[in-house]
């Protein structure tokens, strides 16, 4: 829907929808936003929110300097603001420089009127974070949660066949050697797989609930890397199941991070209600 009312705006020159795109970081909101301006034609640039606040008293120049070029790309363009709640956080909070006060209401004074050319993609983690005046400039609000079982499968069978399938078609080792042509004279070796099939993905699928996107991209890399310690190469049930129980180990040590720092930030807010 999101990628037809783009599509639909270059067509018919109506204006630009902003949006914000809040989840668990891993969950595809960058990926997203980079496949919507592939599909739609339009460029893309990213800012950092974390980045603004460096730039202390120049940051409001810079900012209408990044939205004057963006208005004058001829086909349009995708903004991605990442980590948002780092600079469009509410202002009404007393820990907030002029500054960055000045910055956030430029932002929302660029973004007051309809942009025929520039939409501006918000994503964060906390959207509650953000200032009330920028919930409003929002159209359209997507969230990104946590892969299903049906979809972490999927996507333990896509990263498989990316990462740990050699090629065999004429064609796809002749796309492989295109991207790696030191592997024509380096001898590079290809990995393979054994006793690997649908029932051991199915099991893995259902014992990575919890995981993000990204850190099952990261365990099938993982699993790339130990097979290449072995001799031949080969991936096998036993490889896998290793790397998957140190993927728990550290999945629940970050799970401990979050807790942790959450009861820090409610201690805190608890004792700002005390004073």
């Amino acid at each position: 829907e999101i990628s037809y009312a783009v599509l639909n705006r270059k067509k018919h020159f109506a204006p630009c929808k902003n949006m914000m795109f809040y989840g668990p970081p891993g969950t595809g909101k960058t990926l997203f936003a980079k496949k919507l301006a592939i599909q739609s034609g339009l460029e893309y640039a990213v800012m950092v929110g974390s980045d603004i606040a460096p730039l202390g008293p120049v940051a409001v120049q810079e900012l209408n300097n990044l939205f004057d070029w963006a208005d004058s790309q001829r086909d349009g363009m995708i903004l991605f603001i990442d980590e948002a709640d780092a600079f469009l956080r509410n202002r009404k909070g007393g820990d907030m420089s002029e500054y960055m006060r000045h910055t956030i209401n430029s932002f929302l004074y660029r973004t007051g009127t309809p942009s025929e050319k520039v939409v501006i993609v918000l994503a964060t983690n906390s959207p509650e974070q953000l200032d009330e005046a920028v919930h409003d400039r929002i159209d359209e609000v997507v969230g990104f949660g946590l892969p299903s079982k049906p979809e972490r499968q999927t996507m333990l069978f896509h990263y498989l066949v990316k990462y740990c399938t050699p090629p065999t078609s004429f064609n796809e080792k002749l796309n492989f050697y295109w991207k790696y042509p030191r592997a024509l004279y380096a001898g590079k070796k290809l990995i393979r797989m054994e006793g690997v099939d649908r029932e051991l993905i199915e099991r893995i699928a259902e014992e990575t609930e919890g995981f993000s996107g990204r850190e099952i991209t990261k365990m099938v890399v993982a699993w790339h890397d130990a097979a290449f310690t072995l001799p031949d190469a080969i991936l096998t049930p036993e490889v896998m199941l290793n790397v998957l129980h140190k993927f728990h180990l550290q999945h629940k040590l970050k799970e401990t991070w979050t807790r942790e720092e959450a009861l820090i930030f409610e201690k805190l807010l608890d004792m700002g209600q005390m004073e």
